[in-house]
């Protein structure tokens, strides 16, 4: 299916591809060095992603589960 990562803000969409879900989307886009900032991430289902030096400065990411994720050296400022 086609996941698209929007841009909190505005909407326009920062990532997008087919994926079988946003949590495989969301790992190619750090994989590819695609900066996350400002993405709107709200209620998606991270459990276990490998963020690791993801830029998610300024994310938006209420109520999404983190839970076991790899958030070494990933930018948070301001998510």
């Amino acid at each position: 299916m086609l996941i698209e990562i929007k841009n909190r803000y505005d909407g326009s969409v920062i990532f997008s591809g087919e994926f079988e879900s946003l949590l495989l989307a969301v790992e190619e886009a750090v994989r590819k060095d695609t900066s996350l900032e400002h993405a709107n991430l709200n209620h998606a289902n991270l459990y276990g992603a490998n963020l690791e030096h993801a830029n998610l400065g300024h994310a938006s990411l209420e109520h999404a589960n983190l839970g076991g994720a790899n958030l070494g050296h990933a930018n948070l400022g301001g998510a």
